[in-house]
């Protein structure tokens, strides 16, 4: 170790190392790339035929913020006591996956939504959801800060301190993660007293396995994680610091994740019209952009047949044209 902070701050899995990190680092690099531009295709060729889908431009984000990462890793590892790209590394590495969590109970709240409208939009779970939605970004705040912190400080009640605000953000970000099972296990058992709000396309038990599929990963991934930080350095099992659990438990679930989400068609499975708020306004949205749709291929034979157009009305619910993220 050539400088003192690297004996104090604990890294999990160790410092990067060419010899063992680089290939590895470099192999996700271009498949979060590959992942990004997949989506990116997606997201341009929806919006050329009217169909917007928010979250294939939070997947290109999460894709973007991981090359941004495996960047960063590699080059740490080449200036290994560079401490600003040790802090940019680490940084990264805990807080791109927060907007997989955020996706995920997205969907989930829209299969609650849709197989229970009335209850799905009840005030109580609306703001409690909307609360914890708002808390991701403010302990993300919190972990950035306690992890600057702990490259620096020599103190150790500061250094504790900084512990202690790292595992209660990791726990909570772990109960982000796995929140879309019990609320989508709730939504498939419970029963049904009113018929359901269908959105999208395929059935609600495709929508509900990709949900869990990804929620299971994703909640692999931060138990890993959150276990390390609550761990003595000193008792430790071997086997949590070797290389590959840092690969498979951050990088690999993750782009299982995206590749799944991509072959799903996510953008087609869990569509709802822009401006839904309350029971029912997803299949009504549905029903008037399929009415503007009509209206819109009526208006263009009339303009072929007289040579003049006129306004197109506009649906109230936007019709396909656009998404929004409702909360």
């Amino acid at each position: 170790m050539s400088n003192p902070w690297m004996e104090r701050v604990h890294v999990a899995q160790g410092f990067p190392k060419p010899s063992t990190d680089a290939a590895p680092t470099a192999v996700f690099l271009a498949l979060f790339f590959v992942a990004a531009s997949t989506n990116i295709f997606i997201f341009l060729r929806n919006n050329r035929r009217g169909h917007k889908f928010l979250f294939n431009g939070l997947c290109i984000g999460f894709c973007m913020a991981r090359v941004v990462t495996t960047s960063l890793r590699l080059g740490w590892m080449y200036n290994l006591d560079n401490r600003g790209l040790a802090i940019a590394a680490t940084i990264f590495v805990a807080a791109g996956v927060l907007i997989l969590f955020i996706i995920n109970l997205l969907f989930a709240q829209r299969i609650l939504r849709g197989l229970h409208p009335h209850l799905g939009w009840h005030k109580a779970i609306s703001r409690t959801l909307l609360v914890l939605y708002l808390l991701i970004p403010l302990l993300l705040v919190m972990v950035v800060t306690a992890s600057t912190q702990s490259f620096f400080t020599t103190h150790p009640a500061t250094a504790k301190a900084d512990l202690n605000m790292q595992r209660g953000a990791s726990t909570y970000f772990m109960f982000v993660a796995f929140l879309p099972v019990p609320v989508v296990t709730f939504s498939l058992v419970y029963p049904k007293r009113n018929d359901p709000d269908h959105f999208g396309q395929g059935h609600f038990w495709l929508k509900s396995a990709v949900v869990l599929t990804a929620s299971v990963l994703l909640t692999l991934g931060a138990a890993f994680r959150t276990s390390t930080i609550f761990i003595s350095n000193n008792t430790i099992p071997p086997w949590y610091n070797a290389k590959w659990c840092f690969y498979f438990f951050n990088f690999t679930l993750e782009i299982i994740v995206i590749v799944l989400y991509v072959a799903v068609r996510i953008d087609l499975l869990f569509h709802i019209p822009n401006g839904s708020k309350g029971p029912y306004s997803y299949s009504r949205g549905k029903e008037a952009a399929e009415q503007e749709v009509e209206t819109k291929s009526l208006q263009r034979r009339s303009t072929d047949r007289t040579g003049h157009g006129t306004d197109t009305p506009r649906s109230p619910m936007g019709g396909l044209a656009t998404e929004n993220v409702e909360v």
